[in-house]
């Protein structure tokens, strides 16, 4: 539950300071208003379309790990590289990027719950620890990435960016709670 929790605040940091940075970040790169703030609404939008497939493709697989894994890695890669592509490409960064978010959720709370010794009795412990964690990273991620925008306006990114590794890391280390694992 711990590691749920730190893969969330790293999660949930990097895509909390992101969306609140982008639009300002592009306007100042010369988009229109319209345009920049599009792209979060673009994210939004694509990751409520994502998130049922997402967390049903898990489910059916009984392999959570296999599905975040590379969901974690595609979005430290897709925000590192928003201050280094231009145009069309941030638009396709934030539709890649933007797939996902709703389903890690859904799916790393529903690992939560199924941890080892977790059971019906501590289930809403574990999700109000896992959140209290996530939390922690909405929180302090924004203002800390943003205060790098002084030194070089695409500087937040490559630290919201490490914050998606940093889940990444903490991920890889949580065991498996899915269906596969019971099998053997």
């Amino acid at each position: 539950v711990w590691l749920l929790g730190l893969t969330l605040l790293g999660y949930a940091g990097c895509i909390q300071g992101m969306i609140g940075y982008l639009p300002l970040y592009l306007r100042e790169s010369g988009w229109a208003i319209a345009s920049a703030d599009g792209t979060v609404a673009t994210f939004n939008g694509v990751s409520t379309l994502g998130a049922i497939p997402l967390a049903l493709l898990a489910n059916r697989l009984g392999l959570r790990k296999v599905i975040l894994i590379p969901v974690l890695l595609i979005t430290a890669a897709g925000i590192a590289l928003l201050p280094l592509v231009s145009n069309v490409i941030v638009w396709v960064l934030m539709v890649i990027v933007g797939f996902a978010r709703d389903g890690v959720f859904a799916i790393c709370l529903t690992m939560s719950t199924q941890a080892e010794g977790v059971g019906v009795a501590y289930a809403g412990t574990a999700i109000g620890l896992t959140q209290t964690i996530l939390n922690i990273g909405t929180f302090t991620s924004p203002p800390l990435g943003n205060s790098l925008a002084s030194i070089n306006p695409g500087f937040p990114f490559f630290f919201w960016a490490a914050l998606a590794f940093v889940a990444f890391l903490a991920f890889s280390l949580v065991r498996e709670t899915g269906r596969r694992r019971e099998l053997h």
